[in-house]
This record gives structure tokens, sequence and C-alpha cells, in this order.
């Protein structure tokens, strides 16, 4: 494992455009969403090897914003394991479950990843910032990990936006249906801008760097590829909001011009 305070020596446009998309396997032979999430991934899954400087970087710094306005926690609910499942397709949900039961988590007794709010009503300065990304569709989700939280080593599974299915936010499994151009994860993108500076106890690991930030910090990764969790041990909440849409020409022009500067 390895600490990485986040800085943007490299160009995020570049890093995003090298990325490659590893072939679909068949959702039928796995119970586990982890493992068949896996399956799909070009990662390494190493505790040693390089995770920044290749062609699947564990995560792509962006750039630091200027933060003026937070949202006030008081306004997103606890996402309990009863509640995420509601939204989620309802195969990927079976096998998260048997995930959880075999790892051990407490789903019964109320197993909670974070505090959400989607769809928030952002102060303008926040908003502004949200749109300089120039993606299509964007979700927009304010997340408040609260002390005692934790968000479980996953993968994310989120690409069924691309194919407009009736639940897009958890349908990897509709999005391997399509063809080999949807398959291209780089029509999708999830940044997160961390809305404060980082306190003791709280934890946020990507692939195998463990990520130092400071207020304004944004971040996004290979979504189809990186394993991460985050937790939040501490005393304080620790507040971020994500944005997952489709990528436009705009979108690289900004990751362009967030490196030139910087």
């Amino acid at each position: 494992m390895n600490f990485y305070k986040i800085e943007y020596s490299r160009n995020p446009a570049d890093m995003w455009s090298n990325l490659k998309t590893a072939t679909p396997t068949n959702k039928d032979n796995y119970t586990s969403l982890f493992e068949w999430s896996k399956s799909m991934s070009n990662y390494h899954f190493s505790d040693v090897e390089d995770s920044l400087d290749t062609n699947l970087p564990a995560v792509i710094p962006i750039t630091n914003f200027d933060i003026t306005d937070v949202p006030d926690p008081k306004i997103t609910n606890p996402a309990t394991f009863d509640r995420r499942k509601k939204n989620r397709g309802s195969e990927n949900n079976k096998m998260e479950e048997s995930d959880f039961r075999r790892w051990g988590y407490d789903i019964d007794g109320g197993y909670t990843i974070l505090n959400r709010r989607s769809k928030p009503e952002l102060p303008n300065s926040l908003q502004n910032i949200i749109n300089k990304f120039g993606m299509e569709k964007p979700k927009v989700r304010y997340d408040v990990q609260m002390p005692g939280q934790c968000f479980y080593w996953h993968i994310d599974a989120f690409g069924g936006l691309l194919t407009q299915t009736k639940d897009p936010e958890f349908s990897r499994g509709n999005f391997e249906k399509h063809s080999a151009a949807d398959l291209d994860q780089r029509k999708m993108m999830r940044f997160v801008i961390f809305l404060d500076d980082q306190k003791q106890g709280q934890h946020w690991q990507q692939g195998n760097l463990i990520l130092q930030w400071k207020k304004g910090d944004c971040i996004t990764w290979p979504w189809k590829d990186i394993p991460h969790g985050t937790a939040n041990y501490g005393h304080m909440p620790r507040p971020t909001v994500n944005i997952t849409g489709v990528v436009t020409d705009a979108t690289y022009k900004f990751l362009n011009k967030c490196y030139t500067n910087k």
C-alpha cells in the first residue's frame, strides 16, 4: 500500500483517453457481484505494483477548486442496504447481498455506507463548478460520510446510464449486453469533489493507493476497473459531491484546460 497526496502534474485528458475496457464475462457464472466485476477489470489487484503512472491509473487527479459554500450535511439521509437495494437492478442486488453475508456485514442491522442526498439543491458557486465538466445528463449526489460509516470495497457498476435502462445507476449487466462501442468505459465518467480538508480518521482508498486530500481536490478513476472503498472512523463528517454522466467534447476540453492552467 502507498499513501498518495493528490497532486496535478499529469494531464487528466491523456490519462482518460488511454484507458482500455476489458471484455465482459458471463454473469451467470457468478454469485458474487465483486468477483464478477473483478473478472471484467484490467486492474492488477496487487499491493505493490504501480498504480498511477500506467495506462490504468488507480486515480486520475483533475484539479483543485476553490470551494466557498458547502451544503448542510443535515439535508442528507442514511443510505442503508435496504434503501440501496430498492434502486438497484435485482440480479446485482442479489449478488451484492450474497457478498455482504459472506463477508459478515451486518445488513440486517442497518449497515450504512454514508448519508446521501440525490438531486440536491446546491449553492450557486458549487453548481457553477459542476457545470464546467460539460457532461451530458449528469447525475449529482451530495454524499456525507458520517462518523462510523463505511463504504465497502467495491468496483462501480453504473454503466447502464449509456443504455437508458430503467435502473440506470446500477445496471452493469444490462450495460454488458450491448455492443462493443457501448462497452467503452471512457464514455462515462464520475467526478468526486472533496468539500472539506481531510480529518483524522477519514480514509479513502483507490486500488493500492491511500489518498490524502484537501478541500477542493477533484478526482476521477477508471470506474470499470478500480476497486475502492471509504471509511470514516473519525469524529467529523466527510462531505463530497459526485457527478456521474456521459463524457462530451466539452468534458475533454475542460480536462485539458485543467492541466494547462495548473
